[in-house]
C-alpha cells in the first residue's frame, strides 16, 4: 500500500506515542483518562483505524512528556523526487 507524505508522517507519529505510552507502562484506559481523550478513540488512532487530530496529536503528546515537535522532527525524510528538465 501506497502512503501519501502526509498518511506517512502521521502514522511514524501515532507509532512513537504508541511506543511511549507502552515504555511509561500506561494503559490506554489510563492514558485516556490523563489526557482526555476516549480510550476507544486512542486504541483506534494506534492502529491505523482512525486519523486523529492535531489537538488529539497535542494531547496525548504533552500527556506523555513529549513534545509533538520534537516528534515530527524525528520522522524519517522522503527522498527527494529528481525533477526532469526538458
Amino acid at each position: 500500500m501506497k502512503y501519501s507524505e502526509a498518511e506517512r508522517i502521521l502514522a511514524f507519529v501515532m507509532q512513537r506515542l504508541q511506543q511511549e505510552r507502552e515504555r511509561q507502562g500506561l494503559s490506554l484506559q489510563k492514558l485516556g483518562t490523563l489526557s482526555g481523550v476516549s480510550r476507544t478513540a486512542i486504541g483506534m488512532i494506534e492502529k491505523g483505524e482512525r486519523s486523529p487530530s492535531l489537538i488529539v496529536c497535542l494531547r496525548v503528546a504533552e500527556t506523555l512528556g513529549l513534545c509533538l515537535g520534537d516528534v515530527l522532527n524525528e520522522a524519517p525524510k522522503s527522498k527527494a523526487r529528481k525533477s526532469t528538465q526538458g
